[in-house]
């Protein structure tokens, strides 16, 4: 359940400052003359110093799209870039809120969601450590970032405790990007190995059904783990890092379903579930049963 009954606290607090609704999207110049919306890009730029903390540059380095970036462009990057911790089930936006900028996950999980007029959740994306989210905006409406009439395409939320995003300032990125243009061809790599994995996403949830789509999940999570030179010692248990819930919302189906899909698989001998935690008995059939 969220915890932010209206909006992301960077929202919040420009409604407070701005009711009922903001004269200028944040970080706008001001027009001339406009005192109240000086104001308002003022108070809100205090807020952002005063809420979010100053970051390394090395940690940008780690980020996909930014991993071809030399020192001095990394350096450039940081000086715009804010910190901040959220809690598990914080709201970092939600879709109804102005773009404000995009987001890099430097611990914890985040998930990108969206809730169908039936009150469903779906879940688009569960962002891990060192990759972007709400980027596709910036850039899709490359000259609409300061419109307040545009929103963010999605909700996200932070799934565990101690979730620490960057904040990366729409306004000053495309300053930066118009400044050099080394940095935005730099990152065109980065963005086609995230459109590859989205592609990828789709794919399995279009033309796979949910046991194929559960087993390739246990087998990703499964490769993502450090493998020791022998095999023998191998460890074959995974931990979800998410709830039954929320993967079954990312898997493209329902709770119900995906524990029926669990004790197939378990029948099958092919894994063991015990809370969050997945053994895998069979890592043959599992590969089989994802394909």
């Amino acid at each position: 359940m969220a915890k932010v009954a209206e909006g992301g606290e960077l929202y919040q607090f420009h409604k407070s400052i701005n009711p009922p609704r903001p004269d200028v999207h944040p970080g706008t110049p001001p027009p001339e003359g406009n005192i109240k919306a000086a104001i308002t890009c003022l108070l809100e730029a205090v807020y952002i110093i005063c809420n979010f903390a100053n970051m390394n540059s090395e940690i940008l380095k780690k980020v996909y799209i930014f991993s071809g970036l030399d020192k001095d462009e990394l350096e450039k990057l940081s000086n715009l870039s804010k910190t901040k911790t959220f809690k598990k089930g914080d709201i970092i936006f939600f879709d109804t809120e102005p773009y404000f900028g995009f987001y890099i996950t430097e611990s914890g999980l985040v998930k990108i969601y969206k809730i169908s007029k039936d009150g469903r959740e779906h879940i688009l994306h569960l962002i891990a450590p060192y990759n972007t989210f709400a980027e596709v905006p910036l850039f899709e409406n490359f000259g609409e970032e300061y419109e307040e009439s545009y929103r963010y395409p999605a909700n996200a939320m932070a799934l565990e405790d101690d979730t620490r995003v960057i904040l990366i300032p729409a306004r000053q990125f495309r300053q930066l990007l118009e400044s050099d243009s080394k940095i935005c061809i730099k990152m065109v790599s980065g963005f086609a190995k995230r459109l590859r994995h989205l592609n990828h996403h789709i794919e399995e949830l279009t033309l796979k059904d949910v046991t194929k789509r559960t087993a390739g999940f246990i087998l990703t999570e499964y490769n993502k783990k450090k493998k020791p030179k022998n095999k023998k010692d191998a460890d074959t248990v995974i931990e979800l890092n998410i709830s039954k819930n929320d993967l079954a919302a990312y898997l493209g189906t329902i709770n119900e379903t995906l524990s029926r899909t669990f004790k197939k698989l378990q029948d099958e001998e092919i894994i063991e579930v015990e809370g969050k935690m997945i053994r895998i008995v069979d890592l043959d059939k599992l590969k089989e049963a994802a394909v």
